[in-house]
């Protein structure tokens, strides 16, 4: 499996940290004029961020949604789960004059607009956190919004002593992690699977292995821990996803059926074992699924130079979301 989520080496995230800026515009097609505002000053670029609407009544309010799917370098202390349950109540309110992280802290804050090189303080470093927020489904674009403390003396603590808006998201870095909130409510579990995209059947290896076929998801399911996935049509009102973990060379594809919004059946359909030497497979299991949601799993074991059918499987996804073998 050829996708890679790995985040790009720290040595490369803080390599020449202070160097010009001219010298890289090459690299990101960024405007090099620092965009700063007052928070007094409010214009039309800034208006672009706020999302107009007089009958919602948490139209300041964020609300936890998600963290990045990787930490930045590699450097966290904390699981993701612990880091989602740290999170996931905080609401956070910006009006015209404070910003509430409630029930935890208050500040009078500093608004300004930055363009992602003077931000990241150099074109590389301004690249590389435009590929880790894609990652993530936002786009960098050509501004950060920054909200910090009028008075440093004042300001929060790590980690609200800075807030960022890319992409009408607010984001902050915790245990190098990104954490990101959505204004306004908390996101519906089945607005959420409404958005997504379905994959018609039958689905074949070179569906599975090609390009731009795998969808990010927003919802979490059974707390796995990614959201690369693929949908199947539903069967009557069981929702069928295929979610999937990549990681270099390996991989995991995991059956999961959900019937309302419960998980009915969760089944890894794909997986790769490691060899007896770094970065090999010794053994591997893939799958297909025909029309009437019938999976195939074959096992294939290194022979020689090739990989041979080790064992094959079948099962069918009942109208209930459970599964059953397929003789």
């Amino acid at each position: 499996m050829k996708r890679i989520l790995g985040i790009t080496l720290l040595s490369l995230l803080f390599a020449n940290c202070k160097e010009n800026v001219n010298s890289d515009k090459n690299l990101v097609d960024y405007p090099s004029t620092e965009q700063t505002k007052d928070s007094s000053n409010k214009t039309v670029e800034e208006n672009k961020e706020e999302i107009s609407n007089n009958n919602d009544k948490n139209i300041n309010v964020w609300t936890f949604y998600k963290i990045s799917e990787n930490s930045i370098s590699e450097t966290q202390k904390e699981t993701k789960d612990e880091v989602i349950n740290k999170f996931k109540n905080i609401k956070i309110d910006i009006g015209e004059k404070n910003v509430t992280v409630r029930e935890i802290c208050t500040f009078e804050f500093y608004k300004s607009v930055k363009t992602p090189i003077l931000y990241y303080e150099n074109a590389k470093t301004a690249k590389l956190y435009e590929s880790i927020f894609l990652k993530n489904g936002l786009k960098l674009g050509n501004e950060v919004t920054v909200y910090q403390s009028l008075y440093p003396e004042k300001a929060c603590e790590i980690p609200w002593d800075e807030l960022l808006i890319i992409d009408n998201s607010l984001v902050i870095v915790y245990d190098d992690y990104l954490v990101f909130f959505k204004k306004g409510s908390s996101p519906n579990k089945n607005d959420c699977f409404s958005n997504t995209k379905i994959t018609n059947l039958p689905i074949t290896t070179s569906v599975i292995n090609g390009n731009n076929v795998w969808n990010e998801l927003d919802c979490n399911i059974s707390d796995l821990k990614t959201r690369d996935y693929l949908r199947l049509p539903d069967i009557k009102d069981v929702k069928v996803f295929i979610i999937a973990d990549f990681n270099y060379d390996d991989f995991r594809y995991t059956l999961v059926t959900l019937k309302n919004d419960k998980v009915i059946t969760k089944k890894d359909v794909g997986f790769a074992k490691e060899g007896d030497k770094p970065n090999t497979v010794s053994e591997f299991t893939e799958f297909e699924v025909e029309k009437d949601y019938v999976f195939t799993l074959n096992t294939k074991t290194k022979k020689g130079d090739s990989f041979k059918i080790l064992k094959s499987e079948m099962f069918k996804i009942k109208d209930d979301g459970l599964i059953e073998v397929v003789k």
